[in-house]
């Protein structure tokens, strides 16, 4: 097609879509950016670090078990035993673009998880001179997918498809006084 700029892909998915997405952006090297939007838990959310409410791996077994294998529900209540957590999906997409866009009232989806996530990944973007490519923004109200999420998703794309300046920062914390949950750095 002579509409489609392949080098211009970008995706993104809302909830259980967010979940696909992400997994989609890290698999598939077609993908210029990825945006999940707010996925919680199996998608840009954090299985070791958990706020009030969100959503666990036991939710995901019960709602979901056919999207993993067998083997995950065996660390259902022993989630920091994990030889993984959703900071490893999101370094797949590394060195292309990666966007996770959140609500900070959608607690289902694991905001303060989901920034964790992001830092441990930001890591290896920096690793791979890419850090300018991965990005997160978090917006008031609760789980939908909504104008101010499409709008951040298209000025992240202006900057990495047209070259543009950047309007937002990209790397607000809102979670200052969280704690991280993973201590590694990547090499220098």
């Amino acid at each position: 097609m002579d509409c489609v700029d392949g080098m211009q892909i970008a995706i993104t998915g809302y909830s259980r879509g967010g979940k696909a997405v992400l997994l989609a952006g890290a698999t598939d090297e077609r993908i210029a950016l990825t945006c999940p939007n707010n996925s919680g838990a199996g998608g840009a959310g954090c299985f070791r670090s958990q706020g009030p409410e969100s959503e666990t791996l036991a939710d995901l077994i019960k709602a979901i078990p056919y999207w993993f294998g067998p083997k995950l529900q065996e660390f259902v209540g022993r989630e920091n035993e994990l030889p993984f957590d959703q900071h490893y999906l999101k370094a797949l997409v590394a060195p292309r673009a990666l966007l996770t866009t959140e609500a900070l009232g959608d607690l289902w989806s694991n905001p303060s998880g989901t920034w964790q996530t992001h830092a441990a990944a930001k890591e290896v973007f920096r690793f791979v001179g890419a850090e300018k490519n991965i990005g997160i923004a978090f917006r008031e109200g609760g789980h939908e997918h909504n104008s101010t999420d499409w709008r951040v998703l298209l000025d992240f794309a202006d900057i990495h498809f047209r070259g543009r300046e950047p309007k937002n920062h990209f790397a607000q914390n809102p979670f200052a006084d969280l704690k991280p949950c993973f201590s590694w750095r990547a090499p220098t």
